[in-house]
């Protein structure tokens, strides 16, 4: 039987623990012990799963993902949604020594950290006992290759198919541009010349809109052949460091002509989502950059009371002419399953996770069932329920909530866009950039990147904003170069070479 604890019952649980300890146990203790050690209920044993959840689909204990879940790996789930913030929650549980048999890790990073403190099992180890995970690492060896520490384990299973909900693209009010017989800008220069345009017509608008102030340049600096971080230039065969580069300044002096012109709100820095909402909500802003799924929610909204309001996909823009149109890539997801070491149910454990690489543990915990929740002719897939969007599905049945799947078919998710989101889906693609590796790092490299990527890192978001509003003269930028080298910027650089290195040559079984 499923049992999710929510941190309210896990406080009561505590206390009651706290209670008995100058008591003799009664028969109830007895029970709680009992299924507090995990121990089979019927033929099936419990596991324990710890997981969060997404505040715009809370949990319920009734959702189908949990049957399926508990049908592929012939286990019942004993699941604890933990407390937010996540990590914080995730570390004490780990500290404490009492782990649960089955953890969702937020990102890869996190479970190299706990996997090489010893908490977690290297995956590797069983993947003899996991004929489907190997079959799928041979398919997508890349995505494998990324999960896997320093050291060549594997501590978190790896994830694909989900990542798709992250894809970002430009987006441009349509309807606008074709009331005003305006041109969709194929470079930085054109999108200049089309902002301006815009902001003569409409003076009191900030034609560019955007959220999350300066890490927006992580979106725009693939236009320009560069990056916000540090990244893997394939054509030269080498890491790099974006934000001293020229092209990264050519970036920047965009940015500040643009907000020296009014073209982009005045307090970009600190403008939030629910500010970039009403900004492209109330015909302030007519270009932005953001995730796929918004043309579907700002369309949706906005046509209630304005029908023409149409807001659709924008190929990127070059950052100079006559260059490749490139994107950014975003579709990616780093979390996964790790399994504790202290788990009784390894075996258990291991035999669902392996499940999930299925091409049946993939349909299952992408689609739900066969002609109960989908049908399929001639080989396409349909929801038989009308949801109006992924966000209905997820509160319906728990289907792609956090910690429900490893190899996700994103057609569940397509199948329930507008045409105009399928249409930027197939189109977008064509733009993206190769995704920028993430290595593993030794403790030691951890320490460095800690200590002297922080102040990298501080010092870069300080002076770009200062670059673009004016407060610092874009003439200072080789200084600002100097600075930024002299803060340790090539030993980052060579800790990320080295340990792609060491990824590259690592083995998968």
């Amino acid at each position: 039987m499923r049992n999710i604890k929510s941190p309210f019952m896990i406080m009561m649980f505590l206390l009651a623990v706290l209670a008995a300890c100058s008591d003799s146990p009664s028969s109830s203790d007895v029970e709680t012990d009992v299924e507090a050690n995990g121990e089979s209920d019927g033929e099936r044993p419990t596991i324990e799963f710890y997981t969060n959840e997404h505040p715009s689909w809370p949990t319920d204990e009734d959702w189908l993902v949990f049957d399926l879940m508990e049908e592929g790996g012939q286990m019942n789930i004993d699941l604890t949604i933990a407390a937010e913030p996540y990590g914080e929650s995730l570390n004490l549980t780990v500290a404490s020594g009492e782990l649960p048999d089955l953890l969702r890790m937020p990102n890869y990073s996190t479970a190299n950290r706990y996997g090489n403190d010893g908490a977690l099992v290297n995956l590797l180890d069983h993947i003899d006992d996991m004929p489907n995970l190997q079959t799928w690492m041979e398919e997508f060896p890349e995505a494998a290759r990324a999960t896997l520490s320093h050291d060549g384990k594997m501590f978190i299973s790896p994830n694909i198919g989900i990542g798709e909900t992250n894809r970002m693209l430009y987006m441009y009010r349509q309807d606008i541009f074709a009331e005003h017989g305006l041109e969709i800008p194929e470079n930085w220069d054109e999108l200049y010349a089309v902002l301006k345009e815009l902001k003569s017509i409409y003076p009191d608008s900030y034609p560019l809109g955007f959220r999350n102030g300066t890490d927006k340049l992580e979106s725009f600096a693939p236009n320009f052949g560069t990056s916000l971080n540090y990244y893997y230039d394939h054509e030269k065969d080498e890491w790099r460091y974006g934000p001293i580069e020229d092209n990264f300044r050519a970036l920047v002096e965009h940015l500040n002509t643009f907000f020296s012109e009014g073209l982009i709100p005045s307090d970009f820095l600190s403008t939030d989502t629910a500010q970039w909402q009403e900004l492209m909500s109330t015909g302030t802003s007519f270009i932005t950059q953001d995730y796929i799924g918004r043309i579907d929610e700002f369309n949706l909204a906005n046509r209630e009371t304005n029908p023409d309001y149409t807001l659709l996909n924008m190929a990127p823009p070059a950052g100079f002419p006559g260059d490749e149109q490139v994107a950014y890539s975003a579709h990616k997801n780093e979390s996964g399953y790790s399994v504790a070491v202290t788990s009784d149910h390894i075996d258990t454990v291991i035999q669902y996770i392996d499940w999930t690489f299925s091409e049946e543990g993939r349909d299952a915990l992408s689609w739900g069932v066969q002609d109960e929740t989908y049908t399929e002719e001639n080989g396409e897939k349909q929801w038989m329920k009308d949801y109006q969007s992924p966000a209905d599905l997820r509160n319906d049945t728990g289907i792609s909530t956090y910690a429900t799947y490893s190899w996700f078919d994103y057609d569940a998710h397509m199948s329930l866009f507008s045409d105009e989101v399928k249409q930027a889906y197939e189109e977008g693609r064509q733009y993206d950039e190769p995704i920028v590796p993430v290595p593993a790092f030794s403790p030691e490299e951890q320490e460095v990147i800690a200590i002297q990527g922080e102040a990298i890192i501080k010092h870069r978001d300080e002076q770009i904003a200062k670059f673009i509003i004016g407060d610092r003269d874009l003439s200072e930028w080789d200084d600002y170069v100097k600075e930024m080298e002299d803060l340790g910027v090539q030993q980052l650089v060579d800790i990320h070479a080295e340990a792609y290195q060491r990824m590259q040559e690592a083995e998968l079984n």
